[in-house]
């Protein structure tokens, strides 16, 4: 997840992922202690080294026994190879006095930080501020952070392979800015540590992931006796419901005591990931391992638009079509949008998706309807050739994680039944294209009064995955209830991850 890695010379930042490389910080005299299992219900989280003032005449923590949401926004970081993105804009304005996001707040439990800004990000500064901020709105302040550590090339440059080295320093870094750490998600480390098996792979059993997870959390319970300790793990193929069942049941036996929660980061072009959530949700129900849903957007969202209804159109599919309730919801981010989280008030930035979440859910999700409406959205779609498992409704389902691709070259259509009539604006089409290169796709559209499909208008440019084409009219293209794209040169197979048709009014 959160693809921030940490590759080490010295102390670099290259990548992507809060879980790279070790530091060279040095861990030098801090004492282990013994691991002893802590439950979720612990709600004073002290700090071994430092005390704060500002600490003190805070709101008391919140129950972390129960239903829980988190908040993880991207903050400024460094860009680098695999990490193409800043972070929000605004994302130190969240801790500025009298901040507009008092109602959205109320909601939130757990403030989550990446570890390579705590490490590495953040200012002294910034840091203290942000920690102070988060105690003084009453929430439990939470870290992102790798637990394995490296060695011999096993682990070199792969996520969740931070280690103990960062692990002390994001410790020693907290601690000086006078905060305590309520809790810690640890970054992918069983399936980076036992199931990946790209470059410098461990292949760790699960049995072995658990033994090095539990020695960090030994380390950090040395330093903050009451932290509450729990895993966040993707869900690309192979992995499937067994894989984190099964691994949940061996930290148990490794380590004498559970983890306190498990956290989802969703492939999103699996269609099976509701029905997978839904298991591993039950199986944690009747285990006593809480699972956590992420909700994020995709990095080929082309703006905080799109993102942020994305993100509530998964909420919405996932809890009221599925009925799926995980006992804790996560908004976060490490792509490119939103680019801005304040203020709650103005539509589709973060806190106001997080306030709309609780307050009124009728906000959430894709626009269908009124001026500017994509009036393509989970509409009827037919084309002239399919891959199996991309079918055409990938393409209207406003989810660029999902694609439908023809499984081949050009030329080949996609075609959309609007199920009415209505006067168009633009197109707007999101291609899954790999190697990028030129391509030619024409637009058209068909109505009762066209006499036929008709041509309006023809893309024809360097495309690259991900990137957003748009096709704007003149005038509004009227009475349309049919829209074909028709691409009729790519180098790359056909294949769209979005196809929006935006409507005047």
């Amino acid at each position: 997840m959160k693809r921030f890695c940490v590759v080490l010379v010295v102390i670099v930042l290259a990548g992507a992922c809060s879980d790279a490389a070790p530091s060279t910080t040095s861990p030098s005299t801090v004492e282990t202690s013994t691991s002893v299992p802590v439950p979720t219900s612990t709600v004073v989280s002290t700090s071994t080294t430092s005390t704060s003032t500002t600490e003190d005449a805070a709101p008391p923590l919140p129950d972390l026994s129960g239903d829980l949401t988190w908040f993880a926004p991207l903050p400024p970081l460094a860009t680098g190879p695999g990490r193409p993105f800043i972070g929000s804009d605004d994302f130190m304005e969240l801790f500025d006095p009298g901040t507009g996001w008092d109602a959205a707040a109320s909601h939130i439990q757990v403030f989550k930080l990446y570890g390579e800004w705590v490490a590495y990000g953040a200012t002294d500064a910034e840091l203290a501020t942000a920690v102070r901020a988060i105690r003084q709105r009453g929430m439990a302040l939470a870290v992102e952070a790798g637990p394995l550590d490296a060695n011999e090339g096993c682990g070199v440059g792969i996520e969740s392979f931070a280690g103990t080295d960062e692990g002390n320093l994001i410790a020693d870094r907290i601690q000086r800015a006078g905060g305590s750490l309520d809790l810690i998600a640890l970054d992918e480390p069983y399936y980076y540590g036992g199931i990946y098996d790209g470059t410098n792979a461990c292949g760790w059993s699960a049995e072995k992931v658990a033994q090095e997870v539990g020695q960090y959390v030994d380390l950090m319970r040395s330093r903050f006796p009451a932290v509450i300790v729990g895993d966040t793990e993707p869900t690309p193929f192979p992995v499937q419901t067994e894989t984190y069942t099964s691994w949940l049941e061996t930290f148990r036996e490794v380590n004498g005591y559970d983890l306190a929660f498990l956290h989802l980061d969703i492939d999103w072009a699996r269609t099976d990931w509701p029905a997978m959530v839904g298991e591993i949700v039950t199986f944690g129900r009747g285990f006593g391992v809480p699972i956590g849903m992420i909700y994020i957007g995709n990095a080929s969202d082309p703006s905080d638009e799109v993102a942020t209804s994305v993100m509530g159109a998964r909420a919405l599919r996932l809890e009221e079509e599925f009925g799926v309730h995980p006992e804790h919801v996560l908004f976060q981010s490490w792509v490119d949008h939103p680019d801005r989280v304040l203020p709650e008030s103005e539509p589709y930035t973060f806190t106001w998706l997080v306030r709309s979440y609780f307050e009124d859910r009728d906000l959430l999700g894709i626009r269908s309807e009124g001026e500017g409406a994509n009036v393509a959205y989970n509409k009827a779609a037919t084309a002239s050739a399919t891959n199996p498992g991309d079918e055409p409704a990938n393409a209207v389902d406003g989810d660029t994680g999902t694609i439908w691709s023809a499984g081949s070259s050009p030329p080949q259509w996609i075609e959309i039944d609007l199920g009415g009539v209505f006067d168009v604006a633009e197109v707007h089409l999101v291609p899954s294209q790999y190697p990028s290169g030129p391509t030619v796709h024409r637009i058209l559209g068909s109505g009762p009064d066209t006499g036929g499909r008709v041509e309006l208008g023809v893309i024809d440019t360097d495309t690259t995955d991900g990137k957003l084409l748009v096709l704007t009219a003149d005038a509004p293209w009227l009475g349309l209830d049919t829209i074909r794209v028709e691409t009729t040169s790519s180098p790359s197979w056909v294949a769209w991850r979005e196809i929006e048709v935006i409507a005047t009014g």
